[in-house]
């Protein structure tokens, strides 16, 4: 059951269990939540249940609602959050069986050794990135395999003068 936890400088703080659908805030005890309070309005908010969850509503009091410090007319509370009627601060706690839903039952996966394991079909790269397509420069390697070649050639010529004998004069 939700509830709102409000601290009172006179009592300190008091709890009190939202049980209805709407749950009427103010100064007057014809309230659900009574609070005795100057800055509190006679009528001064309601906590409407909707979709599973409470939204608090302003119901046009003097000083107005706040959510968390911003100023609200209607709030869709969250656990945790601050509230405030006037100058009276509370916190809202949800309903303690608003639990999160379980998770599915485990599937019993059994263990491939990574020799015997295969990539699926359906793989892809995991990278988020794409790979660079390999490009070819014709140009770049016709240069690069005349350069290649004059160099040989160049050898050839300087192995063939070497073992040459020269005439000397």
């Amino acid at each position: 059951m939700s509830k709102l936890v409000i601290f009172l400088p006179d009592v300190g703080e008091v709890v009190y269990e939202l049980t209805e659908a709407k749950v009427s805030v103010g100064r007057t005890d014809d309230n659900a939540i009574h609070i005795n309070d100057p800055s509190v309005s006679v009528h001064h908010a309601e906590f409407v249940l909707m979709g599973g969850g409470y939204v608090l509503r302003d119901l046009g009091s003097t000083n107005g609602i706040r959510v968390n410090g911003k100023p609200a007319n209607d709030a869709k509370l969250c656990p945790g959050d601050r509230v405030r009627f006037g100058s009276v601060e509370g916190v809202f706690e949800p309903d303690a069986k608003a639990s999160p839903p379980p998770l599915p039952p485990r599937e019993d996966a059994l263990p491939v050794p990574a020799g015997q394991s295969q990539r699926p079909s359906d793989f892809g790269n995991s990278s988020p990135f794409a790979r660079k397509a390999a490009k070819t420069d014709t140009v770049k390697t016709a240069a690069l395999a005349a350069g290649g070649l004059a160099l040989f050639v160049c050898l050839v010529a300087i192995v063939l003068a070497l073992s040459l004998k020269m005439p000397v004069f």
